[in-house]
């Protein structure tokens, strides 16, 4: 629940990244299939989308303290 909310507070290329990933289970390779884009692209729009996630589920955590 904490992450679906989550993937709503962040920009629609990292969610659909994370949620192709993570959600969908596939693989980079399937990813940049699915999305057109060069497997580097792949890697990188995960990367920064994990970042963005754990930076919203961080701050709410402050925000519950």
């Amino acid at each position: 629940q904490r992450v679906h909310h989550g993937l709503d507070q962040i920009s629609l290329i990292h969610k659909e990244a994370l949620t192709l990933f993570l959600l969908e289970d596939l693989s980079m390779g399937q990813m940049a299939e699915v999305l057109e884009i060069p497997l580097g692209t792949v890697k990188s729009r995960l990367h920064h989308a994990k970042r963005a996630l754990r930076t919203v589920l961080q701050q709410e955590d402050k925000n519950h303290e």
